[in-house]
């Protein structure tokens, strides 16, 4: 099912960014993110619960964190196939 969310930026900046950071995309986080509440207050069956939640924090070299932060900054100027329709 498609649907559409409103969240404050700041919201959405951090969960685009911890997205980008662990490789995956933002629908994918957000359905994880929300499957794991879910599961957690007992209204859906914990299969639907990620193994790996949460991943340890990465440890990027300066350059590196730079060269992702200015990524991430170029992906929040592009419109999504999907925000399209």
């Amino acid at each position: 099912m498609k649907t559409t969310i409103e969240l404050p930026d700041d919201l959405f900046r951090e969960a685009k960014a911890t997205a980008a950071r662990r490789g995956t995309a933002l629908k994918q986080f957000v359905r994880e993110a929300l499957a794991e509440k879910l599961a957690r207050e007992g209204v859906i069956d914990d299969v639907y619960r990620p193994r790996d939640w949460p991943v340890p924090p990465i440890r990027l070299d300066p350059e590196e964190a730079a060269l992702i932060d200015r990524a991430i900054e170029e992906a929040f100027e592009q419109i999504e196939p999907e925000d399209l329709a």
